[in-house]
Parts: structure tokens; C-alpha cells; sequence
């Protein structure tokens, strides 16, 4: 068994851990063609192009037939920059990259926290998968996968009161890149202002929380965008399958029914939860069960409380379980710990994206971008050929 004094400094930033481990299993196997599954990976392609000729403003309707030439503001035009810039550097295998690097990171990241706190490998790894299979409904090239890890890294400056004064600066400004990446940012003041209220003596969660709101207008449309996101889009998430309850007749569904029903099972015979860890919890449970669009940030909220019920259990619950999963608590629990997992993540992810343009032939399907059994791709190919030659008139 490895404890924290049998590591130097290098090994304990070098020497692989399972969050390494993790992050490129997880990158590797979740990059496939269903990162183009979604018709909005071109649009915002579409945008992110235009933003990158014409600067930040508002873009005339030219993909509609309804609602052509009216201008609309493009609120996610920060990662459809970049997913832009990306496809211009290295296609659609560079956009697909970010898409995996963003994911697994989140899940790694995930994972590295859980296992921190509870000193327990295994109820970490469990927590984890069920958390990233959650998020893989989501995993598509689309900028709503920067919003994880933000969402995360809000979660974790709030959490602890240690972190008060630095969640002042760093949550303001996370809010700031995330209302223009992607307009799920009104989260970042929400989470702010139920921490303030949670701790009320404590100025830096107030001065996080009031920042916060006011980051949300530091757009180029200032704060119209979250008016227009309520009055103007808020009945067309009616008709949005994504926006809607969550069916617990397709498989897709299950891992959320299974998270729901084990954070209720983990919860049976610990101590009671304090009312303000029950409103956190039931109110990402009612958001989660309202639309299936919250589940992803709901699991990543209650991941650590989970797991803390889990080691607390251990595998005692279920005997035969009980052996290896003590196994695993005491000889990677301490090394664990002690490992500084960064360097590979990092490495990994880097390599990947500067040497996307010469990697096509590894990843052909990846390289192609969409689908032609799903998308009409030979139609699109034909209306451009037509549209380039003389009028016969």
C-alpha cells in the first residue's frame, strides 16, 4: 500500500491516479460520431462563423423560412467562437476533441473532489460513473458542455465556508466567460444567493452573490438576453424534448431513476440532513423531475453528499461487496489523497487538439462531422452544385 510519505513532490504530480485513468478511458470511449447527433452543432457553427466575420451583435435569421431576416441575439457567441476557430484549425475532429476534453475533464474533476473529501475510492468511482452517464445525455458538440465545469467549479468555491472570500472574486468572474458561453449562467447568482442566504454573516458569499448577478449583464447585450430567453423562448422549451420531464420508459432515463433511488437508499439510517442540505437536495430533485435539461447539473450538485452516505455505509449493506470494496478504501484511499492528477489530463488534452489536422485518418467517422444516414448531407451537396450554375431560363 502507498501512503503520502513514501511519494516525492515528482511522483506525487507524475505517477498516474485513477482520475488519469479516468479522463482519457472516458475520452477515449465517448468520442464517436454521436458528438453529431444534433442538428445545432451547425448552427452554432453557422453563428460562430458570422461572429467571427461581422463581431458581436445581433444576427439576421437566414436558416428559417418564418422568421427570416429578424435579428436575434446570439448569446452564446463566446463557444461558438471557438467551436468555430476549432473547426477552422483542425475540422470537425478538432470540435469533437474539446467536446470529449470538456466531458471527461468534468467527470474527472468530479471524481478527484469525491474522493478527497471521502477518502473512499470506491464509493467515489461509483458516485462518478452514475454521474457520467447522467451527463452523456448531454454530450454532444454543442457550447452547453462548458457549462459543467463551471457549474462545478461554482459548486465547489460555495460548499465550503473556507473558500468564502476566494468564491468573492473567482465566482463573478466565472459568471462573466459563462453568460457568454452559454445562457444556463444565471445558475452561477442562483447557487451565490442560496449560500448567502445559508450563511447570512458571511459578507464574501453576499459580495459573490450581488457580483455575480451583475456579471450577467456584461454582454454584448447586457442583461436582454436573459428577458428574451423568459418572454420569447420560454414556450418554445415546450415543444423541446430535451426541456421536458424526464420519461422513465426510455433507457436513456434510467441513470437518473437510478441516482434518485440510491441517494434515497444511502440516506436511510444516516444522521438527519440539515434543512438547508434537504432544500438543496429536494430542489435539485424538483428541477431534475420539472426537465430533464437540470438532471446533469442536479447529479454533479448532490455527487458529494452522495458519496459521503456511501463511505459512510461502505460495502457493508451489500455483503458481497463488503470485502473489495474495503479493499479499495484502504490500500488507494492514501494514494489517492496524495496524488496531484493535472499533468496527464492537460498533456493529453493539448496533444489531441494541436495535432487534430493530422489525425483524421485515426478517427474517420469523427473527421466526416455528420452523418449522412442522419443528416442530408448529399441534399445540401446537390442544392450547392445547382445553386453555382447558370440559370437555364
Amino acid at each position: 500500500m502507498m501512503s503520502e510519505p513514501t511519494l516525492s513532490r515528482a511522483q506525487r504530480y507524475f505517477f498516474p491516479s485513477i482520475v488519469d485513468l479516468l479522463f482519457a478511458g472516458i475520452l477515449l470511449t465517448r468520442l464517436g460520431p454521436s458528438l453529431f447527433n444534433d442538428g445545432d452543432t451547425g448552427w452554432h457553427l453557422w453563428a460562430g462563423f458570422f461572429t467571427l466575420g461581422h463581431g458581436t451583435g445581433p444576427i439576421a435569421d437566414a436558416l428559417s423560412f418564418t422568421r427570416s431576416g429578424v435579428s436575434w441575439p446570439n448569446v452564446e457567441w463566446l463557444g461558438e467562437v471557438i467551436i468555430a476557430w476549432l473547426y477552422g484549425y483542425g475540422g470537425y475532429l478538432a470540435v469533437a476533441f474539446l467536446s470529449g476534453i470538456l466531458f471527461a475533464g468534468t467527470v474527472a474533476w468530479l471524481y478527484r473532489i469525491l474522493v478527497g473529501e471521502t477518502r473512499d475510492p470506491a464509493a467515489s468511482l461509483l458516485v462518478t460513473v452514475v454521474v457520467a452517464q447522467i451527463l452523456s445525455l448531454q454530450l454532444l458538440a454543442r457550447p452547453l458542455l462548458f457549462s459543467f465545469p463551471l457549474f462545478l467549479a461554482v459548486v465547489e468555491l460555495v460548499r465550503k465556508p473556507e473558500r468564502a472570500r476566494l468564491s468573492m472574486i473567482l465566482i463573478p468572474l466565472l459568471t462573466l466567460v459563462w453568460a457568454n458561453l452559454h445562457p444556463s449562467a444565471y445558475l452561477a447568482p442562483a447557487i451565490a444567493v442560496f449560500f448567502w442566504l445559508r450563511h447570512p454573516r458571511r459578507h464574501a458569499y453576499a459580495a459573490a452573490a450581488v457580483l455575480s448577478i451583475g456579471a450577467l449583464g456584461v454582454t454584448p447585450w447586457g442583461f436582454s438576453w436573459i428577458l428574451n430567453m423568459v418572454t420569447e423562448n420560454w414556450a418554445y422549451f415546450g415543444y423541446v424534448e430535451e426541456w421536458a420531464s424526464p420519461d422513465f420508459k426510455q433507457l436513456r432515463f434510467l441513470p437518473y431513476l437510478f441516482m434518485m433511488l440510491m441517494a434515497l437508499a444511502a440516506r436511510r439510517g444516516r444522521d438527519r440532513a440539515s434543512i438547508w442540505e434537504s432544500v438543496w437536495g429536494l430542489g435539485w430533485l424538483f428541477a431534475a423531475l420539472f426537465s430533464a435539461r437540470f438532471g446533469p447539473y442536479a447529479a454533479l450538485a448532490w455527487a458529494p453528499f452522495l458519496a459521503r452516505d456511501l463511505a459512510q455505509i461502505g460495502g457493508n449493506g451489500v455483503p458481497v461487496l463488503g470485502r473489495p470494496w474495503r479493499f479499495l478504501r484502504k490500500s488507494l484511499g492514501p494514494m489517492e489523497c496524495a496524488l496531484k492528477p493535472r499533468i496527464w489530463p492537460v498533456a493529453t488534452g493539448l496533444v489531441l487538439l494541436l495535432f487534430s489536422p493530422n489525425l483524421t485518418s485515426v478517427y474517420p467517422d469523427l473527421a466526416q462531422g455528420f452523418s449522412g444516414r442522419r443528416f442530408p448531407q448529399a441534399a445540401m451537396t446537390h442544392a450547392s452544385s445547382s445553386a453555382s450554375l447558370p440559370s437555364s431560363a
